[in-house]
This record gives C-alpha cells, structure tokens and sequence, in this order.
C-alpha cells in the first residue's frame, strides 16, 4: 500500500459549486476523513493504486441516482492532469463531469467548447464555473464530432464512469476526435496513460484464470485476485475476456 500527501488541490471547486439536484443526478458536498485509503492514480506510471488520504479532504460529487459519476478526489484530479499540461489553443472536452478540467485551463487557452450529453449535469455545475468564453453545449459527443465544422488545437474526452469502459472505447474516440483537429492538434482520453501502458498486454480473446496472484491487475491495480492473463476477475468480466464468454459459454463474443 502506498501512501500519498495529496495537498497540492485547492479544492476551488467544493466552494464554487452547489449542492443541489436536477432530475436523476445531483452535487453533493462531503469529505473523505484523514486515514481513508482509496484508490488513487499515478499518471507518470499510468497505474491505479491503493493510497491513504492525509489529511481530511473536502470533496465534490456527481451522482447519477446512487452512481458516482465524477468527482474532485486524487484519482479524479491525477487522471486529468496530463490533459491539463497538454490543453493549448481552442479546446474542446466532451463530457463536464464537475468542472474540473475548464477549471485547470480557463488561464492558459483560448476557447472552452463542452459538449455534454445530460442537459441536467450542465444545469447542475455550468451555472458556477466563473470562465468567461466557455461555451457549453448538449449534445452526445460522438454526434458532434461527426457533424461539427469547427477544428481543435486540444480535443480531451471523459465520458466514462469506471475505468474499464475508456480501455475499450479511447481508439474509438480518438480516430473520431482526430478528424476535428486543426494541424498540430493533440487528442487526450481519460486515463490515457494507463491504456497505453498496457494496451499491448491486454488478453485478444477470453481466457481462463490461472489461478490466486499477488501482482496488481493490469486495469485496476486490485491485488490478492484470480489472474486472467494480468486481469482480475472483475475487469476481465467487464471487458468480455473470462471463462463465460468463451465458445459455448452463456455470453459468447
């Protein structure tokens, strides 16, 4: 187990946003006590791991029903950092979440488009984001990429709510996010450095476990698990590669 001083945030967005509730998804405000271990992020070895917060950590989140949709926490705030040192130019963020990448560019580009999908998460956070010039629509952003006319020096894509769903869709979203950019321009996915850390390790079809391993899964960093060629169980379930999705199984690929 690691343990992690995460105090660099300065949790602008618990002070700027407001709890409050619009259909099925609501901000909440609550705090993750001193000594909590959760899963973090380390974007320089592209890697989920378990980390102990230290000191009490106010927190912002995005719940649809009683799913977490995003969040200001470490692993939140870690994953979008890259995104944040590569964004120049006109930039374009499909999915709002909280805020927090507009947050960490507004000073240092040109433009802010964000397209995202649910009308009631922009009613939720776009009210309070203070960026003059950021232009929010709703709309699915695959649909817009495929039918906007505008380029991108920066295209970042964070749609996703658990950490096996961009594995499998970021070459989607970059070959569509590609097309939009103007010469030079860059494509960014969340949690874009632990897919290419291990895009070329991923099992290509279903497979057995070959048994109890202490080596950290290669998606999730969960340890202490049944081992499918680097995955846990739970990841290889989500991803379509255990036993159940082989020939005869009940959910066969």
């Amino acid at each position: 187990m690691s343990v992690v001083v995460y105090n660099q945030y300065d949790h602008i967005l618990f002070e700027l946003l407001q709890p409050g509730k619009v259909g099925n998804f609501s901000i909440e405000k609550t705090l993750i006590e001193k000594g909590t271990i959760l899963n973090m992020y380390d974007r320089k070895e592209g890697r989920i791991f378990k980390g102990r917060y230290t000191f009490d950590y106010p927190l912002v989140v995005l719940r649809e029903g009683g799913e977490v949709w995003m969040s200001d926490s470490q692993i939140e705030i870690e994953s979008v950092a890259g995104a944040a040192e590569a964004a120049k130019g006109d930039v374009l963020i499909g999915g709002l979440g909280v805020g927090l990448l507009p947050i960490f560019i507004c000073d240092k580009v040109n433009s802010i488009t964000v397209v995202e999908l649910h009308k009631e998460v922009i009613d939720l956070v776009f009210p309070y984001l203070i960026i003059p010039g950021m232009e929010v629509m709703n709309d699915d952003i695959f649909h817009y990429l495929a039918t906007t006319k505008f380029r991108y020096d920066f295209i970042h894509i964070d749609i996703w709510n658990n950490t096996t769903a961009p594995i499998m869709e970021i070459d989607k979203a970059r070959k569509a996010a590609s097309k939009c950019l103007k010469p030079g321009g860059v494509v960014w996915c969340w949690l874009q450095e632990l897919y290419d850390r291990i895009k070329d390790k991923l099992p290509r079809k279903p497979v057995c476990s070959s048994g109890i391993t202490n080596e950290p899964c290669l998606i999730c960093g969960k340890t202490l698990r049944h081992d499918y060629a680097g995955l846990c169980m739970d990841c290889a379930d989500l991803m379509g590669l255990s036993e159940p999705f082989m020939k005869g199984g009940k959910n066969v690929k």
